[in-house]
C-alpha cells in the first residue's frame, strides 16, 4: 500500500545532542544528505552519534562520505546499502574501516548503482512501492545470488523497512522493449540533511550540488535539517524558487555552524582535503585510528569545542568567497585557487 503523508509537520528547533538523543536509536535505518565525501555531509550529527554510542545503525545512501567514514571507524553501522564503498576522491577513496569489518563480517554490504540508488528515493519520494530501470540488465549487481540482505535471511518480511527482494527482472508490458527491472523504494525512517540556511519552520536551502536530497527528504518518515544557520521564515518565502525542501516533511531544525566539517557547504566554507587525508592515514592502523578519536570525537566537549580545536587560521584558510562559492584561500596543489575574475562562460565566449 502506499504511504499517504497525512497533516504537515510541525518542527522543532533543537541543540546537536537532543536531535540526535531523539531521533537516532541502536538499529535505526537511516540516510545522510550530500555528495561524496566533501559536500554537505551532515559530519557534526555522526560524530555526536558516534559519541552517544549508537550501533547497529543501516544506513541507505548513494555515495560513501565522511559521516559513514565516522560510523565505520568505531563498527556503529551494520547495514549498509549504497552504490559507492569508497568515502572521498582526495582522501582514501577505499574505506579501511569499512573493508576491515566487511572481511570480518561484521557488516552487511548491500550494492547497487547510482542510477538504481536514485530511483530507489525517487520512488519512495513519490510514494510508489517499485520503479523500473533497465540500465541493471546484465550487471551483476542484479543476480541473485550477490543479494547480500537476501543471503542473510533478511527479506523475510519482519522489517517493513527492508524490501522481500532485492530487484525483480520482468518483460516490459507496455511497449514491448524487452526485458527491465524493477526496485524496490528507499524508505528509510530518518534523514538528516545538512543545508546552508533553514527557515525557523523547517524550510531549508542550499546552493550547490543537490544530487538527491530533496528525494531523500521525501523519502524517509522523519527529517532532521542540520543548517549552518536558522533564519526568520519570512526570509526564505521572499526567494521561493530557492527553496528545496518544505517544512511540511521536516521534524527538526539543528543550528549548527561548520557541521557539514570537513566537508564543504558552498558559499559558506570549502572541504579540507588534508584533514580527510590524515583520517585516512588513522584508519589504516587501530592504534593510530584510536589516537584520532580519543583527539577529534571522544575529546571535545562539544562540537563548539571541535570547532575551536580546528583553529582560526583553519576556518578563514577554508571560509568560501562570496562568488564562486570556493575558498580561494586554501592550497590546490602548489598554489591557491586564483581569485574568479569573471565567469568563466565569460572568459570563453567573450559576452
Amino acid at each position: 500500500m502506499a504511504r499517504i503523508r497525512g497533516k504537515s509537520k510541525k518542527a522543532e528547533i533543537l541543540s546537536l545532542e537532543e536531535a540526535v538523543k531523539k531521533h537516532m536509536h541502536n538499529g535505526v535505518i537511516c540516510a545522510f544528505s550530500g555528495f561524496t565525501g566533501f559536500n554537505r555531509n551532515p559530519f557534526a550529527f555522526a560524530w555526536e552519534t558516534v559519541r552517544q554510542g549508537i550501533k547497529d545503525i543501516h544506513v541507505i545512501d548513494r555515495h560513501g562520505g565522511v559521516c559513514t567514514w565516522l560510523l565505520n571507524s568505531v563498527n556503529a553501522m551494520k547495514i549498509y546499502e549504497t552504490d559507492w564503498m569508497g568515502w572521498g576522491e582526495m582522501a582514501g577513496k577505499i574505506d579501511i574501516n569499512l573493508e576491515r569489518h566487511y572481511k570480518a563480517g561484521k557488516v552487511i554490504l548491500e550494492d547497487y548503482s547510482h542510477g538504481a540508488m536514485a530511483m530507489r528515493f525517487l520512488a519512495g519520494a513519490i510514494g510508489a512501492p517499485f520503479i523500473p530501470y533497465s540500465a541493471p540488465l546484465g550487471s551483476d549487481l542484479y543476480n541473485p545470488k550477490y543479494d547480500a540482505l537476501g543471503k542473510a535471511g533478511m527479506r523475510d518480511g519482519k522489517n517493513p523497512k527492508i524490501a522481500k527482494k532485492k530487484f525483480i527482472q520482468m518483460e516490459e508490458p507496455f511497449w514491448g522493449e524487452g526485458d527491465t527491472i524493477l526496485l524496490p523504494a528507499a524508505k528509510p525512517e530518518l534523514a538528516i540533511i545538512h543545508v546552508a540556511q533553514a527557515g525557523d519552520k523547517g524550510t531549508a536551502r542550499w546552493r550547490g550540488v543537490g544530487t538527491i536530497d530533496k528525494e531523500i527528504s521525501f523519502a524517509c518518515d522523519k527529517v532532521v535539517i542540520i543548517a549552518e544557520e536558522i533564519v526568520p521564515e519570512s526570509e526564505m518565502r521572499k526567494l521561493p524558487e530557492t527553496n528545496q525542501i518544505p517544512y511540511f516533511v521536516v521534524d527538526a531544525i539543528v543550528e549548527c555552524p561548520w557541521g557539514a566539517f570537513p566537508s564543504s557547504v558552498p558559499f559558506y566554507y570549502d572541504y579540507d582535503a588534508p584533514f580527510m587525508r590524515d583520517m585516512d592515514k588513522a584508519s589504516r592502523n587501530p592504534d593510530d585510528l584510536k589516537k584520532w578519536l580519543d583527539e577529534w570525537v571522544f575529546g571535545p566537549k562539544s562540537w563548539e569545542d571541535f570547532v575551536i580545536k580546528l583553529g582560526a587560521k583553519k576556518l578563514l584558510d577554508l571560509k568560501a568567497d562570496s562568488t564562486t562559492g570556493y575558498s580561494v584561500r586554501m592550497m590546490r596543489g602548489k598554489k591557491p585557487a586564483p581569485r574568479m575574475k569573471m565567469p568563466l562562460s565569460v572568459a570563453r565566449s567573450g559576452y
